[in-house]
């Protein structure tokens, strides 16, 4: 009898042969020849939106500043002197404004979509913001 090694059935999962047929089966994929399909991912601050929003993660209380709120903005732009509404469960608790935006222990003028920040809010007492709560313009 004796092994039959040159008779044996083709493998269907044989990557030449699967490669032929999608060579053979249609157009390029939709990001194109020649481009990455990482380009095409679009990052937050690509995304077109609305006004700021940021959803309050911690409050703290620095003695002698403020109040401190922290977050990841989820769409729009703050700066530094802009006012914020908070708004808990759909209800709009106040304005309030920012005195100053830190990322990371930096002192910034400014934060964009996607990034997790530090926002100092004047004339508030840590009690008054909870987690949850929302900020925007």
């Amino acid at each position: 009898m004796g092994w039959k090694f040159w008779k044996r059935e083709p493998n269907p999962m044989d990557p030449q042969q699967l490669l032929a047929q999608a060579r053979q089966a249609g157009p390029e994929p939709q990001h194109g020849p020649g481009r990455r399909p990482q380009d095409t991912v679009h990052r937050p601050q690509d995304i077109p939106s609305g006004g700021f929003q940021l959803t309050v993660e911690d409050v703290f209380t620095i003695t002698g500043r403020g109040t401190v709120v922290t977050g990841r903005v989820t769409s729009g732009l703050i700066r530094v002197g802009e006012q914020v509404v908070v708004s808990r469960a759909g209800q709009q608790l106040g304005a309030l404004q920012v005195t100053g935006v830190e990322m990371f222990r930096k002192t910034v003028n400014e934060a964009r979509a996607g990034d997790n920040v530090g926002l100092m809010l004047s004339d508030v007492r840590r009690d008054q913001i909870e987690r949850g709560d929302v900020l925007t313009n």
